[in-house]
């Protein structure tokens, strides 16, 4: 039974193995004093995931429900499963039917799922991460089968057809727009492609991802700007970073004759490539692609860095980075970032006051931000300095959770 005061978390795998602010959501809700179960389709070791001390911390496994709908493979059972579960349901018929009525073709498989989804008609409210991890509830709450408040926090590449490449807009969240409670995005880049996408403007609200800055810090003992200047980047190695453009300004810059250097932290699609760009341009001994880190490593070598570097770019569907983490969690470690306006970028730097905010593309004006930063070494340590309160003041947990807490209080409030 499903307590008056639990939120219902639905997710694609726990813990995720890279979107580290999915464990972060969760922890949210418990520290905000909700009861909360995790629907997740695929449940991973705590060893793959960055946030496996939180895992271990708030007991999250136990938390979780299998999105199993216990579908039998032999055809005869399942149809005969399926007439029992019919007639175990027969109460509820109108909004089985109004649930397969949505569906495009018949299949055993949506009785299943209205049955494992009922489970949970008691809670307070369902938080779904990402658009399509909506499916199939909500046609399911559309058909009438499904009585809690529903929020769904979109964090990017869903809100982009075709989605993952494959799925089509073809009325792909008319159900869900229809349906819930509440959209959340994490920066106005990506709330404005979901109204885009024809969700009403009076459910969106903004909400960022947090930093948690008692984890990510200043070091106590920072050393003064000695020798090169150390660039650091942190990000999966996909076109969308624009590595590429970082590479770039590094090889300018030595060609000027300035000592300066480059961290790559991220794995991905791209490594092959930016292997090679930095063997064509003999910067071998300048930037340093060194692979996935944890949470820990990162800040260890954020405290080593002077500049944090984000050159991102769009990809051909036009898609951008929707927020740019890794930015806030760099100036929360007090280094000034120097970024690409790309996306939901901007807004995660405080231009002229915690860094500097140049031009898709316009690697010339990044460069003339660096040489300004070698030139005073004092106005990196202002900037950085200036960094630290802007992360502080506008993305901390404390600061982000207390409008979750504001939210969910108003969804719970509005379906009383």
């Amino acid at each position: 039974m499903i307590k008056p005061k639990e939120i219902v978390f639905k997710i694609d795998e726990f813990p995720h193995v890279s979107e580290t602010f999915i464990v972060a959501q969760v922890v949210t809700a418990i520290k905000l004093d909700y009861d909360v179960q995790i629907i997740a389709k695929k449940v991973l070791g705590v060893e793959n995931s960055l946030r496996s001390s939180l895992v271990d911390e708030y007991d999250l496994r136990n938390k979780i429900v299998l999105e199993d709908y216990k579908i039998p493979q032999n055809k005869f059972v399942r149809f005969f499963k399926w007439i029992c579960v019919l007639a175990l349901n027969i109460k509820h018929i109108k909004n089985i039917l109004n649930f397969y009525k949505e569906q495009p073709k018949f299949s055993f498989t949506w009785l299943f799922q209205w049955v494992f989804f009922k489970q949970f008609n008691n809670a307070a409210f369902v938080h779904i991460q990402y658009g399509t991890n909506s499916k199939p509830l909500d046609a399911i709450k559309k058909a009438g089968g499904f009585k809690p408040p529903i929020i769904v926090t979109f964090h990017g590449h869903d809100a982009f057809f075709p989605i993952n490449g494959y799925i089509p807009n073809n009325g792909y969240y008319n159900n869900l727009f229809e349906v819930a409670d509440l959209i959340t995005a994490n920066t106005s880049y990506l709330a404005n492609k979901i109204l885009e996408l024809g969700c009403p403007k009076n459910l969106l609200f903004t909400v960022p991802v947090s930093v948690d800055t008692n984890f990510f810090y200043p070091p106590t003992n920072k050393k003064k700007l000695k020798g090169s200047l150390k660039l650091i980047t942190v990000g999966r190695l996909n076109k969308v970073k624009g590595h590429k453009y970082c590479i770039e300004v590094v090889r300018q810059l030595n060609n000027l004759g300035l000592d300066v250097t480059l961290t790559i932290i991220g794995e991905g699609p791209e490594r092959k490539f930016l292997e090679n760009l930095i063997i064509d341009y003999g910067i071998e001994d300048k930037v340093f692609l060194i692979g996935k880190e944890s949470p820990i490593g990162v800040r260890e070598l954020l405290w080593q860095h002077d500049v944090y570097l984000l050159t991102a770019v769009p990809l051909p569907d036009s898609r951008r980075e929707t927020q740019g983490l890794a930015t806030l969690e760099a100036q929360a470690c007090g280094l000034p970032a120097v970024v690409f306006d790309s996306g939901g970028v901007k807004y995660t730097v405080k231009d002229k006051y915690s860094g500097f905010v140049c031009k898709e593309y316009d690697v010339k004006t990044v460069i003339e931000k660096i040489v300004t930063l070698i030139k005073d070494p004092n106005l990196i340590n202002k900037l950085g300095h200036n960094a630290v309160i802007f992360v502080k003041n506008e993305f901390s947990q404390e600061v982000i959770n207390e409008r979750w807490k504001l939210i969910y209080e108003r969804i719970i409030n509005n379906a009383k």
